[in-house]
């Protein structure tokens, strides 16, 4: 099978679980705008800020070693029961931490869903290293089916506890819960855990050499929630629960594309990795990060299109002013797509400390502008941190990746989707119906017209199946 129909093949599979996850997530926004109040809804989204934080660093990062180093054991059944027993080991030392934690937090600290938040992290702990699992083995499939099993499951739980129980906020943390238990038990049967966990292959070599590779995503993953999650610290502290509600309503749309771009990015990270050794290396490399910034900087632009037309049916008068932000961090998040493109190469080479080093310098300078500007220009100063700390962090990737393969832009398409997009910002906040139709229709053609090559071999592949 060729690099690119294989990269299409995972891509597929894991477009189908994931975007039944994301799809479960725009449906429950209406839910929660509608019959969570902004405190609350503000305060649980805090919360599973905090949670995200959390897990990577408890899990020692243990979910990236486990997916890297499964990938070279695909064809050893000796290897592979040596990495999954030694990543548990080191995964029951940070569940048995992180309940320790909890019972003292418990002497000094009372807070609301406290014990929702607990169980939320431990499960979320077992889940995240167990889903790694599956990818390194190659399980695509049974990844894709994880990822409906927890949208359908925080669909029917949240909807039922929301509407016909009345539960608050809580739900959501409670629902996640759920959701992922039936994901660690799918995992645990489907892929035979038991059978590649083996206590005598526990030993402190491996552990070290996992380690020496783990520990510094965990600088990376803090540094990330600093740069994604920060701004809504920030905006609790200064400006109240109530309007991160409202920017975490903005950031919905924007992680849109995000949510998207994850599924061809856990494609991408493996193709990377398995073939990270190619002579053409540089050519495949530059011609498939060229062709998925562009894809997905047409996404953006399509969103932002379509929003206009459709906002005040989606969105909860209590939440409406979250209009204003999103083109802001529509843009920022295209500059992620490019992080992370960029990430997928160093993550092939094992290069976890320039990984690190890029994101703790870009999540500094998002907590300085956020501070700076928090109190003059509001929610604004939140978004404007983001697309700054993005911004640089892609060009700082972009230089020092050279260092390794020179990765080849095509800056003429970059330069022409931003131009484009501030073109479509303008009639985003104009707000005439009449615009917004014609923008739209415009931003149609000018995706089409970009991802013609990508199109046409989606046309053909498709013909050829229907033609046998």
């Amino acid at each position: 099978m060729s690099r690119g129909k294989e990269f299409a093949k995972n891509t597929l599979i894991l477009f189908i679980g994931k975007f039944s996850t994301q799809f479960v997530s725009l449906l429950l926004l209406p839910l929660f705008t509608h019959y969570l109040l902004a405190d609350d809804y503000g305060f649980v989204d805090l919360l599973q800020t905090y949670i995200t934080l959390f897990v990577p660093i408890l899990t020692l990062r243990m979910d990236s070693v486990v997916f890297r180093f499964l990938i070279d054991k695909r064809e050893d059944e000796k290897g592979k029961t040596v990495i999954i027993s030694n990543v548990l080991f080191v995964l029951l030392c940070g569940i048995i931490f992180a309940i320790s934690a909890y019972v003292l937090i418990l002497l000094f600290i009372k807070f609301k869903y406290l014990y929702y938040v607990l169980f939320n992290i431990v499960i979320m702990m077992i889940s995240n290293v167990l889903l790694q699992v599956l990818r390194g083995l190659g399980k695509n499939k049974e990844y894709s089916t994880c990822s409906i099993i927890t949208g359908l499951s925080n669909l029917v739980i949240n909807i039922v506890m929301i509407i016909f129980l009345n539960y608050g906020a809580e739900s959501i943390l409670i629902s996640s819960s759920i959701a992922n238990l039936f994901v660690i038990t799918y995992i645990t049967i489907k892929a035979r855990l038991i059978k590649y966990f083996d206590l005598n292959e526990i030993n402190k070599e491996e552990v070290k050499k996992f380690l020496a590779y783990s520990l510094p995503m965990i600088p990376n993953s803090l540094s990330w929630w600093v740069v994604n999650v920060s701004d809504r610290t920030i905006i609790s502290f200064y400006l109240g629960v109530a309007f991160n509600g409202i920017y975490t309503v903005s950031c919905k749309f924007s992680n849109i594309l995000n949510s998207v771009f994850s599924i061809f990015n856990m494609s991408w990270q493996e193709s990377a990795a398995l073939h990270i050794n190619d002579d053409d290396k540089e050519v495949f490399f530059s011609d498939m990060i060229n062709k998925l910034f562009i894809s997905f900087s047409s996404v953006s632009l399509l969103i932002l299109s379509v929003l206009p037309l459709l906002y005040d049916l989606l969105i909860g008068n209590e939440y409406i002013d979250s209009y204003f932000y999103i083109p802001i961090l529509l843009y920022s998040n295209s500059w992620n797509i490019m992080i992370s493109l960029i990430g997928g190469i160093y993550i092939a080479l094992k290069k976890t400390k320039e990984v690190a080093g890029t994101t703790i310098m870009s999540a500094i300078l998002n907590i300085i502008i956020n501070i700076l500007l928090i109190k003059p220009i509001g929610l604004y100063a939140a978004c404007v941190s983001t697309l700054c700390s993005y911004l640089i962090m892609s060009i700082y990737r972009i230089i020092d990746c050279r260092k390794y393969i020179n990765i080849k832009l095509n800056y003429s398409s970059i330069i022409l989707f931003t131009f484009i997009f501030v073109l479509s910002s303008v009639i985003y906040y104009i707000n005439n119906v009449y615009l917004n139709v014609l923008n739209l229709v415009f931003v149609i053609v000018y995706s089409v017209l970009v991802n013609k090559d990508i199109l046409l071999s989606i046309l053909n592949s498709v013909k050829k199946k229907v033609l046998r």
